[in-house]
């Protein structure tokens, strides 16, 4: 994807920005925001249907004919709501959700009044969840942090509870189940919840975030190893072509050596832009995508050569869409998905796990969720990475 991302941006350069300054006064010029753009309705057909018994096999002589049910073509994207048993998560919204092996981590989060930290894991082979019992440092009860995955740990960053905002580092071992607080030399990110973090070539990076006052800009990296005296060190990153608008909530997604930071909001406004920074050579590109459409509070998949960006809040309202951005044209698509999607919601957490998106929680406005689906991708699970 890469190459075929790079390609892409090199022909949408006439549609492409380039800033070179932040200046304060730029901030008055914004990128695309909620102001009518044109909507892309997922497509809609009319399914096939087949009849069940009451043992779910076909009907057959002498049986009586119990459910009909929708049966999607071959191949389709199907939505499931799943039934897991063992102790689930509770309802909760800015929690995360961390695929490792055959196991998903769901850490965080709140239900609008009581925050957690607690560490729950489902095996998604039995579909069974259980409360991971944790030894070590105590981790406070956050919610809008992030956890990255490197290898069979598990990088907590910031996040916060109530008027607080943190800016510790820990680090939870998914094997020993213990979560130390990482040790940390020199200069550090600044205390922030709704930021972003993504791991390439060693190192976790952290972009974005608000602190409670404003929204944050800025790109920090920590390498994912301590260094011999056995602290980690932090170092903020320049970068050149200008940055993106300071937020939150927005998403950044390792598409090969580049990030694709997508929407977010500065606490005014539901962004619609799209970013990308190369990793080797620390240049932003600002590209321009038809239609613009806005999303905070989403999740963006990669799956191939397409970006899954699911749920979230377009600045007017929730949604439950799946839009695909395709990176070799960076062109919006939908597709007809079958099945029974999710409720419109945003604040969920999702994760790519065995050819399925797992979507797990999140809020309406209303209430707060404790549901699990999955998107079974079908041929899309197959295209390469």
């Amino acid at each position: 994807e890469a190459g075929l991302l790079a390609a892409a941006t090199q022909r949408s350069s006439s549609r492409a920005t380039r800033r070179t300054s932040r200046a304060p006064s730029d901030f008055s010029q914004r990128p695309h925001t909620n102001t009518a753009h044109p909507p892309m309705p997922q497509q809609t057909q009319q399914p096939q249907y087949r009849r069940t018994g009451s043992n779910g096999a076909s009907d057959s002589a002498g049986e009586q004919p119990a459910v009909i049910e929708p049966r999607a073509p071959t191949p389709a994207m199907y939505w499931s709501q799943k039934k897991a048993w063992g102790t689930k998560p509770p309802k909760v919204r800015s929690q995360t959700l961390n695929a490792i092996g055959s196991h998903i981590y769901v850490f965080g989060g709140w239900n609008n009044s009581v925050c957690y930290n607690d560490v729950y894991v489902l095996d998604t082979e039995a579909m069974f969840w259980s409360r991971m019992r944790t030894t070590g440092d105590q981790v406070p009860p956050c919610r809008a942090h992030t956890s990255t995955a490197v290898g069979h740990r598990l990088f907590v960053f910031g996040g916060g509870d109530g008027t607080q905002y943190f800016s510790d580092l820990y680090v939870l071992d998914t094997k020993s189940c213990v979560w130390t607080r990482a040790r940390v030399t020199g200069a550090s990110p600044s205390s922030r919840r709704t930021h972003t973090c993504f791991h390439y070539n060693g190192y976790v990076y952290l972009f974005g975030g608000g602190d409670g006052h404003r929204a944050l800009n800025d790109l920090w990296r920590v390498r994912a190893e301590p260094n011999a005296s056995g602290a980690y060190e932090w170092e903020e990153v320049e970068t050149s072509g200008g940055r993106p608008f300071p937020r939150g909530y927005h998403t950044s997604t390792l598409v090969g050596n580049q990030v694709v930071v997508f929407g977010g909001s500065d606490g005014q406004e539901c962004f619609g832009d799209t970013s990308l920074l190369n990793l080797d050579t620390m240049e932003w590109t600002h590209v321009s995508i038809d239609p613009p459409l806005t999303r905070l509070a989403h999740t963006a998949t990669l799956v191939g050569m397409y970006l899954f960006v699911i749920c979230g809040h377009d600045g007017s309202d929730y949604s439950n869409q799946v839009l695909m951005l395709k990176l070799d044209t960076l062109r919006w698509e939908t597709r007809t998905i079958y099945g029974s999607a999710p409720a419109p919601r945003g604040y969920h957490a999702c994760t790519l796990h065995d050819g399925r998106l797992f979507l797990h929680g999140g809020y309406n406005g209303q209430e707060v969720f404790d549901d699990l689906y999955t998107l079974d991708l079908s041929s899309y699970s197959y295209l390469p990475q």
